[in-house]
């Protein structure tokens, strides 16, 4: 493909609604903005106004019938969507207010223009950014209506092998768009839990929205890439641009051919119980990495990494936008942001020099000593948490007091941010990591108060056996697998189930095939690896049997060493072997 047909590169940085890299030109779509009317008619033609509305209201719904009959193989995400389009269409006191106007004096286009701004003022002016996206489903089906009363035709063809550009898309469209072989679209407005980025998450098909005037600055025929992944839409790239992402893309399209079916299939056992597999991340890119191979989500944000780009503590501000392209990112799936781990091993400045500093000054220890860092933090993810797909995680927690202490001073944080007016989600889950034994042996006490629990099983082994993991004179003593640590783990877990929390294991143990049925026996509900462990693990996920993984994870933690469980569990996989050797 030739670059820059027009002129230079330009960027425009919008939201990343749908994961993927497309190449191509650009195709238009834009509404006359003056064609939303606020014209007035004589009498005479009030009747006949009526009847060109019915006659319009009776058009768009035949066109939707059609669609909804295209989309019987869909995924179920896109018939309720439809329906939800009818319901609107053909509600009869929506069409009465919409008469009684055009008896006022309007035309039936001001009219339906009219009625359906006053109709989505409740919805615009909630603070609930969820309740806001469905604002636009009454602006898509008045645009459809608007363009059923002029007799408007779109010719979706036009789009065939390119990207769409438009100040929005509706489902109903994208539907029509994709049969005509689109390649993806880039809207100027819309969100990310709108019903056009569903279809689009749904079909696998890359998009971008909320490119303020984008689609006014690009022209027909122009070459554009579009990054679904960070939310960046490049206009005329340079020749070393765009080989750079033609790259990106081959190695996409060679990605999934090589994984199969593995990415999209769900991961769950034999038996039919689901375990959510998310990712462990450190940066933007691992995101990407791990929604492309299927994760269910995010189960670590390690925020140290901003301290180590930075060299200092980043700012609340440089921590918000962080956090909410990760968020972003990974919509609608789920993440959980670790509040900073520091101390011990993981230096920083402002943490004091310590002879032990293992036993001292760390995670939710040090945040509450440093109440000003602490304080950026929860506001930035609080901030971020609009989209209602953030969890708080408070680490290295070892009493009941350190826990209600950091509750409280998130609640906090929160008053503070509604007394500014300051969107966030009230509900952000706040949960704890669970690393030491104390924790453990607490945990029934902190289930009370947690709304989830992650067993960062590295601390939890070192602290559990004493033994320095990153030592290298006692690092055969330093084995997760040991029926200690199994066993202060399985506590955890019982504690978790009884107050009905979920309950996810994040260190190193959950990235190994070897773990996945005793995990899933104990009872475990998450598993948090790094993305490139993460198909892999889903493949042993889906060999499990749930029910017999029980009876092995107790026999397992009945063991007396390391050395015997493992064993214990090699047995075990050399037995069932033939008989899952068909399973995939």
């Amino acid at each position: 493909m030739q670059p820059a047909k027009y002129g230079v590169e330009r960027r425009f940085k919008g939201i990343p609604a749908s994961p993927g890299i497309a190449i191509g030109e650009a195709a238009l779509r834009l509404t006359d903005e003056a064609a939303l009317y606020n014209e007035t008619i004589v009498p005479e033609v009030i009747e006949s106004e009526k009847k060109r509305f019915t006659a319009a209201v009776q058009t768009i719904a035949e066109e939707y019938r059609h669609i909804f009959e295209l989309a019987q193989n869909e995924e179920n995400t896109v018939l309720p969507i439809l329906e939800t389009y009818l319901m609107i269409l053909t509600d009869t006191l929506l069409a009465d207010a919409i008469r009684r106007r055009i008896a006022s004096g309007l035309s039936a286009e001001s009219a339906v223009y009219q009625e359906f701004d006053a109709q989505k003022q409740f919805f615009t002016a909630t603070k609930d950014p969820i309740l806001r996206e469905r604002a636009v489903d009454l602006d898509n089906v008045r645009e459809r209506l608007l363009a059923g009363l002029r007799n408007a035709t779109i010719t979706h063809a036009l789009a065939a092998n390119k990207i769409l550009m438009a100040q929005t898309v509706t489902p109903t469209d994208l539907m029509l768009y994709r049969s005509a072989g689109i390649l993806g679209f880039a809207t100027e407005i819309g969100g990310i839990a709108s019903h056009s980025s569903i279809l689009a998450r749904s079909f696998s098909m890359p998009a971008v929205i909320g490119l303020r005037d984008a689609a006014h600055s690009v022209r027909a025929g122009e070459i554009v890439i579009l990054d679904g992944y960070a939310g960046l839409l490049i206009v005329n790239p340079k020749p070393e641009t765009l080989v750079k992402f033609e790259k990106r893309k081959q190695q996409e399209e060679e990605n999934r051919q090589k994984l199969g079916k593995l990415a999209k299939l769900s991961s769950q056992t034999t038996d039919g119980r689901a375990i959510r597999l998310q990712a462990n991340i450190d940066s933007l890119e691992d995101v990407d990495a791990a929604m492309m191979l299927g994760a269910d989500g995010v189960g670590l944000v390690r925020t140290e990494y901003l301290i180590a780009q930075l060299q200092r503590f980043p700012t609340e501000e440089e921590q918000y936008e962080w956090y909410k392209e990760i968020a972003e990112r990974a919509y609608p799936r789920p993440i959980t942001i670790r509040a900073f781990d520091v101390g011990g091993d993981k230096y920083a400045e402002g943490v004091p020099h310590e002879e032990n500093p293992a036993l001292g000054l760390r995670g939710i220890r040090f945040l509450l000593y440093k109440k000003e860092i602490f304080s950026s933090q929860t506001r930035a993810v609080l901030r971020a948490s609009v989209h209602r797909n953030i969890r708080l995680m408070l680490p290295m927690v070892s009493t009941l007091a350190e826990l209600c202490a950091g509750l409280d001073f998130i609640a906090t944080c929160k008053k503070q941010l509604a007394e500014h007016r300051i969107p966030f989600d009230a509900d952000t889950p706040v949960g704890i990591m669970i690393e030491t034994p104390a924790a453990a042996v607490m945990a029934d006490d902190f289930a009370r108060y947690a709304d989830f629990f992650s067993i960062g099983t590295n601390d939890l082994t070192q602290y559990a056996l004493a033994a320095d993991r990153s030592n290298e004179y006692v690092a055969a003593i330093f084995d997760s697998f040991d029926p200690a640590v199994l066993r202060l783990m399985q506590i955890a877990v019982r504690a978790a189930k009884k107050r009905k929390i979920p309950v996810s294991v994040c260190g190193e143990i959950a990235g190994d095939p070897n773990a996945a049925e005793l995990l899933i026996g104990m009872g475990v509900d998450e598993l948090s690896v790094t993305p490139t462990s993460l198909l892999m693990v889903k493949k042993h996920i889906r060999k499990v049997n749930a029910a017999k993984a029980t009876n092995l994870a107790e026999d397992a933690i009945r063991c007396s060493d390391n050395n015997e469980v493992r064993q214990f569990l090699s047995s075990r996989r050399r037995k069932a072997k033939p008989a899952d050797s068909a399973v995939t």
